[in-house]
């Protein structure tokens, strides 16, 4: 009877080898909806960009195929430079501002324990905010006769600024606007992480004798790393994209001033006569950079930490 039960060596293979198989098809249906997704709308698309680098036209008129030109144009173009010296001098006014200004808030909100909901709520506000309301909104601050924040400046015996119509200070002001609606989502994230730290650290170290500053430095900082991590590569892929407020408060100006790689890219490929391939070509180079500098960025963090 218990011969019976038993497999042989092939019906052990040959079952084992089915429930593989079962698990794996189980594993590949649940992916194959975002793999068709990800398939019709990123890789074909990339693949198409790709493709429009070496040509001219291809969206409204036939593509042309011209070789190299569209890549000599983006690497030879003065704009491209400007834009890529705008972006990166937002990306180094906006980055470190706002996650320096959201752990000081997360930090705050930690030591509020009851009511600390309607301020979580309120600093969440401006990330919801669309673009144009949150640009239409800034107008208002950054106004040069009646702005909120030439206003606070006078009563210090600041002359009012041209904060969107002078070259050195445009950028700043956009940067400001985009601390004001990304700083609640940062703060929500690293209020998330200080949360689920161990309170039992902080015991031992105020036993011990370390101050707040000591705690803050030797223990939550360290602890920190994964979400910072993450916020550095995070904050870097989206910063560099700048587009929707520069489109709205300045188009670009004033002089260029406030142009970024991807307003030239739109402007490129629907307003200017032609410039498909050009786009094309800004495109793909943005991506490469966001794909290095990513790729440098996890690099010299995992180094760190």
């Amino acid at each position: 009877m218990e011969s019976s039960l038993r497999l042989s060596a092939d019906e052990h293979r040959r079952l084992r080898r089915q429930y593989r198989w079962r698990r794996a098809l189980t594993a590949y249906g649940f992916l194959l909806p975002n793999a068709v997704f990800f398939v019709a709308f990123l890789l074909i698309p990339i693949v198409y960009l790709f493709f429009l680098t070496f040509h001219e036209g291809g969206i409204i008129t036939p593509a042309r195929f011209v070789g190299l030109t569209n890549w000599r144009s983006v690497l030879s173009d003065e704009l491209v430079r400007t834009c890529i010296a705008n972006t990166a001098y937002y990306c180094i006014l906006a980055i470190p501002a706002v996650f320096v200004i959201g752990m000081i808030l997360a930090l705050s909100l930690q030591k509020i324990p009851r009511g600390s909901g309607f301020f979580r709520s309120l600093f969440y506000l401006p990330t919801l905010t669309p673009y144009v309301t949150a640009a239409l909104i800034w107008l208002f601050v950054v106004q040069r006769d009646f702005g909120a924040l030439n206003l606070i400046l006078g009563l210090f015996g600041v002359p009012p600024q041209n904060w969107i119509g002078s070259p050195t200070l445009v950028m700043p002001s956009i940067a400001m606007l985009e601390v004001w609606r990304g700083v609640g989502f940062w703060t929500l994230l690293f209020l998330a992480a200080l949360l689920a730290l161990p309170g039992e650290l902080y015991q031992a170290a105020t036993i011990d004798g370390a101050n707040a500053w000591q705690r803050f430095v030797h223990i939550t900082l360290p602890l920190l790393r994964p979400t910072f991590f993450f916020a550095v590569v995070m904050a870097t892929i989206w910063n560099v994209q700048l587009f929707d407020s520069v489109s709205i408060l300045t188009d670009g100006g004033p002089a260029n001033a406030s142009a970024t790689v991807v307003w030239y890219i739109y402007k490129a490929m629907f307003q200017f006569n032609d410039k498909t391939g050009f786009a094309a070509a800004l495109s793909f180079l943005l991506l490469i950079f966001i794909l290095v500098l990513t790729s440098i960025e996890l690099r010299l963090l995992r180094k760190r930490a």
